[in-house]
């Protein structure tokens, strides 16, 4: 239980780290860049990548469980993207603007199940060897 927990809090905080390094590079990288450049640099290449590399370090850091500890390690992480002063007003907006609780969690569920499964198959493997 303590592993676990202590997983949870370091998905937190290596998302979190990882959000803060990947705005450095984006903001460093800006030269003669719109926002709305940025912003689908922000959205489609940093944010993705950041939750497949938290489903991968509990993928293979965990012992049992990886998909709900990713989700619930990263679920702060999406949360705290999701916040903004301007909340969409029709549904069509409010089904664009809740798409990375869709797309950055399974993604890194699908990350953390598929490291845990090789982590566990090359632990067997190794053991079958010796």
């Amino acid at each position: 239980m303590l592993r676990k927990a202590l997983l949870f809090v370091l998905a937190v905080a290596v998302s979190f780290g990882l959000t803060a390094f990947s705005g450095y590079l984006v903001y460093a990288n800006s030269v003669g860049a719109s926002e709305a450049n940025l912003s689908v640099v922000v959205r489609f290449a940093a944010s993705p990548i950041i939750a497949i590399l938290i489903g991968v370090l509990v993928g293979f850091l965990s012992k049992d469980h990886p998909v709900l500890i990713a989700v619930l390690g990263l679920l702060p992480w999406t949360v705290m993207s999701l916040a903004s002063p301007h909340k969409p007003t029709s549904l069509s907006a409010w089904a664009g603007w809740l798409a990375p609780l869709a797309i950055y969690l399974p993604l890194a569920a699908t990350a953390a199940w598929v490291a845990w499964r090789y982590r566990c198959r090359a632990s067997v493997q190794s053991s079958q060897l010796a």
